[in-house]
């Protein structure tokens, strides 16, 4: 059975939602053990030159341009590893988002449109206190939001919720850089909320630099050299 956990979504212009994720735990407890947070740096560049290496096979660095060779080469540990003339790509995405949820107070346009943010990296509802009153104005907007494979889920005052259009299959069209950052970005909210020590700092690398984040999620960078 697959552990769902639900973070908040901290991403600059993807605000306003849940993530429900899926952590990659064997890669996690390899990111832990290498002092690894995050396969991020450089922008996208970084993650596009490694999506370009095969996972854990030997690439001679003949083979790279000189850019995928300058970044193999200053990559922290827990990236890649480099001997004999070969560049071994060792990590992965940290987790898989199974659902973004964004919550608002009633059903309409505005909340159509925050949900549409989100489906080009995951499966999307909308999760809404109250319908509309009138039947017509409710089916209508049921049939733009089942037109973009978005989800309904109506939540009680109990706190329960009752599922009035189930959400589609995402199906991605091509693994990208962009979306490897989102689930990258995803992951770090996990660690906020469920790992790191609230008592001090947690110390890590990212690529290119070293660094920690304090109890109250404040990030610090240190160029290593």
């Amino acid at each position: 059975m697959t552990d769902i956990v639900q973070v908040p979504s901290l991403i600059g212009g993807y605000t306003g939602a849940t993530l429900h994720l899926s952590i990659d735990h064997t890669e996690h407890a390899r990111r832990t053990q290498a002092g690894l947070r995050l396969a991020i740096g450089h922008g996208f560049g970084g993650l596009d030159h490694l999506m370009s290496l095969p996972t854990g096979l030997p690439v001679p660095l003949a083979d790279l341009s000189e850019q995928q060779r300058a970044y193999v080469s200053t990559a922290p540990a827990g990236i890649c590893s480099v001997h004999g003339g070969f560049v071994t790509r060792h990590v992965v995405r940290p987790c898989r988002i199974t659902l973004a949820a964004v919550h608002y107070d009633a059903l309409h346009k505005l909340a159509l449109d925050s949900a549409l943010r989100f489906t080009s990296v995951s499966a999307c509802q909308v999760v809404v206190e109250r319908l509309p009153r009138y039947a017509i104005d409710q089916h209508e907007l049921l049939e733009k939001f089942a037109f973009y494979g978005i989800g309904v889920s109506l939540r009680r005052a109990d706190g329960s919720e009752e599922t009035v259009l189930e959400p589609r299959r995402f199906r991605p069209k091509q693994h990208t850089p962009a979306a490897w950052f989102f689930a990258e970005r995803a992951y770090d909210a996990y660690l906020l909320a469920f790992v790191e020590d609230a008592a001090g700092p947690m110390q890590f690398s990212t690529a290119g630099h070293v660094g920690s984040v304090g109890a109250a999620g404040e990030l610090t960078l240190r160029d290593p050299r």
